[in-house]
């Protein structure tokens, strides 16, 4: 897998498990380049903004109705490519660098998968449907336990691990993988096929 000596192979990001060279550091002057850490922890914040949306709907019928699918739609989106992009880039490298990083990898990529199979139960459903909330609301329990296994547990070995170089062409791979897939934490009604028409007098 990629080069563990200081000097490091300069490689595009984009090839899996690999790491750009030390000249790859940001210099004086130069634009920063978020690292794996900073990526992920957008990534992360991201989502928990959608869970929290979604959770604030839970207490306004109207307003679950119009935006909770297409808000729905999007968080299923971005977890997918999310977690998509760490399975090829992330929990490679932690398997490489952390020493315990095989334990460790096995059991993120377990809590994804686990999330992944919860997600796609409300996945086209109307959130008029009795299921969508207790659904929901599992899965926003799973995916904020993940992010904190992530944060606490990985993270740190991950990070003592980590030359900065390579943290930084992790990010720029992680980047690269998620770029172009929905960001927004907010929809318009008008945008989700799942959305019921909220009559005029709802507020």
């Amino acid at each position: 897998m990629g080069a563990r000596d200081g000097a490091g192979t300069r490689l595009q990001p984009g090839t899996p498990g690999e790491f750009f060279s030390r000249g790859d550091l940001p210099s004086d002057g130069e634009e920063a380049v978020p690292d794996v850490f900073e990526v992920l922890g957008t990534a992360h914040r991201e989502v928990e903004q959608m869970l929290d949306r979604i959770h604030a709907m839970m207490g306004a019928a109207a307003e679950l109705r119009a935006q909770g699918g297409a808000l729905a739609d999007t968080l299923i989106s971005a977890v997918s490519q999310h977690e998509a992009a760490e399975q090829a880039y992330f929990w490679p490298a932690v398997k490489e660098r952390v020493s315990d990083g095989d334990s460790l990898a096995a059991g993120g990529i377990e809590q994804e998968t686990e999330g992944k199979k919860v997600l796609a139960e409300p996945d086209g459903m109307a959130p008029s449907d009795p299921q969508f909330i207790p659904l929901m609301t599992k899965f926003a329990d799973a995916a904020r336990a993940h992010i904190a296994y992530e944060e606490q547990q990985v993270w740190p070995a991950f990070r003592a691990a980590l030359p900065a170089y390579e943290a930084y062409g992790l990010g720029a791979q992680l980047a690269s993988a998620t770029q172009g897939g929905p960001r927004s934490t907010s929809c318009s009604p008008s945008h989700s096929p799942r959305s019921s028409p909220v009559p005029q007098s709802a507020t």
